[in-house]
């Protein structure tokens, strides 16, 4: 293999990563959404004390809830008067009335986005909506953003596929196109042509096997040591992987094509008449001679 075609390796190996890595980056925002999220939990003020035990059974049953904790209305008082130093004292509140408080605090995942209407449908069956504290101001504000994020992510993901299989066909055509020019006009034997085949062969499989695989390795080899949450969808590498396989088949199909017409093209074609002398004609002619 020469250079030029090292450098086309080259050439995809940091596309593939850099692919990988700004994919990466906007994982990240989304994460960091999805986190911020989990610092919003829904608080359900329940003064019917006999509803606590039907509504945590429910809610237990609901996988993206990271935590659920239930307070009695003593604990919730004495927590707020430590939380803010308030100047008050068990004696002083013994006469209020307080609800007991359920705190619902989702996981940082996307499954959680889907679960909150349903956590608020279970208290809404329970309680009055005015008891329910689901900050829905902020909670909006955030899954707008995660859609953004979203959408961004895959109009990314989509063109970085287009653009990497563009680049993988035409990089490798006029690849093989400088290397009939350098050796235009030149007689080839059938030894130079298995070996111009069998060199053919050897780039697609080197362009197949080494920029993509050897970038994910890379990849997961930096999360490993840097110890860093896998967070890139996992439908990204069979995206890539159809980007350069399709691109290998173009690639196959239209060398293979364009590798016929030039032998046609340097073999003419013998047209015999069994009424006159053989007449060679070229391969470019359109009609043939009667």
């Amino acid at each position: 293999m020469t250079t030029r075609f090292f450098l086309i390796i080259a050439m995809l190996l940091v596309l593939f990563g850099g692919w990988l890595y700004v994919g990466y980056q906007n994982a990240l925002s989304h994460q960091a959404k999805l986190d911020a999220i989990t610092k919003l939990p829904i608080y359900a003020y329940v003064a019917d004390t006999t509803k606590v035990a039907p509504i945590m059974a429910e809610l237990k049953s609901i996988p993206a809830i990271k935590s659920l904790v239930h307070e009695t209305a003593e604990q919730a008082a004495k927590e707020l008067i430590t939380a803010y130093d308030l100047p008050l004292n068990e004696d002083m509140i013994s006469d209020y009335t307080f609800p007991d408080i359920i705190t619902i605090t989702l996981e940082p995942v996307n499954q959680a986005l889907k679960s909150k209407p349903v956590i608020l449908d279970i208290l809404r069956s329970h309680m009055d909506e005015a008891d329910i504290d689901s900050q829905s101001n902020s909670y909006n504000s955030l899954s707008a953003e995660l859609n953004v994020i979203s959408r961004r992510g895959i109009s990314f993901h989509v063109f970085s596929a287009v653009l990497l299989l563009l680049i993988f066909v035409f990089s490798r055509l006029s690849f093989e196109l400088h290397v009939l020019l350098l050796h235009k006009g030149k007689r080839h034997s059938v030894v130079d042509t298995i070996r111009h085949q069998k060199q053919g062969v050897q780039h697609t499989w080197s362009m197949l096997l080494i920029p993509l695989p050897l970038s994910i390795i890379i990849y997961f080899a930096f999360v490993y040591l840097r110890h860093l949450p896998q967070l890139l969808p996992y439908w990204v590498f069979p995206v890539q992987a159809g980007a350069a396989f399709i691109g290998t088949l173009i690639t196959h199909f239209t060398l293979h094509t364009f590798e016929q017409e030039v032998a046609f093209a340097e073999q003419p074609v013998q047209v015999i008449n069994p009424h006159s002398e053989p007449t060679i004609i070229e391969a470019e002619d359109e009609t043939l001679p009667t």
